[in-house]
């Protein structure tokens, strides 16, 4: 069953008047469908591609719902927060690494570089594990060509090159079969 957010839900989130609303779906920003009393409802997914083509938040009830995502370090927590994603951030990524080692998270999202940690070897280690296998690991940050390929030999899901709040979420979606 399809969900259908009213313009008057949207505009309250976004702080914006529900006419604004209707004039982004009357200029084809914003895709919307109208109910048989001709009114306008939009489908989440619809909202989540506004938000993430346009750079708007998520409202909260258009974030998917998925099981818990592991975030090493705030930048990146941040990131995926102003997305919508709900994420279980720990500024420590051996915190990270010990919050999936039970198998019970969605998704580990790591910087490419992490102090002393070898993020590399730590995702390769968790490639080993039977509770871990399967996990999707993106690895995300300002990083080289070579620990690109370093970090996908060692088994990360994705490696995305600079964590934009833009394509980070989209990775994440992508990698979690998100609508």
């Amino acid at each position: 069953m399809t969900t259908l957010l009213r313009l008057s839900q949207l505009a309250r989130f976004w702080e914006k008047n529900p006419r604004t609303i209707q004039s982004w779906i009357r200029l084809g920003r914003l895709a919307a469908i109208r109910s048989p009393g001709g009114h306008f409802r939009v489908r989440v997914a619809d909202v989540r591609a506004f938000c993430e083509r346009e750079g708007m938040p998520l409202p909260p009830f258009a974030a998917p719902a998925v099981r818990r995502i592991v975030v090493a370090g705030a930048g990146l927590a941040r990131s995926l927060r102003m997305a919508g994603v709900t994420v279980d951030a720990r500024e420590d990524p051996c915190a990270a690494l010990l919050a999936v080692a039970d198998g019970t998270a969605a998704a580990l999202v790591l910087p490419p570089s992490a102090g002393s940690l070898d993020v590399a070897a730590a995702v390769a280690a968790l490639r080993r594990h039977a509770a871990t296998r399967e996990l999707p690991v993106i690895v995300a940050g300002k990083t080289t060509r070579a620990r690109v390929r370093a970090l996908e030999q060692a088994g990360a899901t994705h490696v995305v090159p600079t964590a934009g709040a833009a394509s980070l979420p989209a990775v994440l979606r992508e990698s979690l079969r998100l609508e």
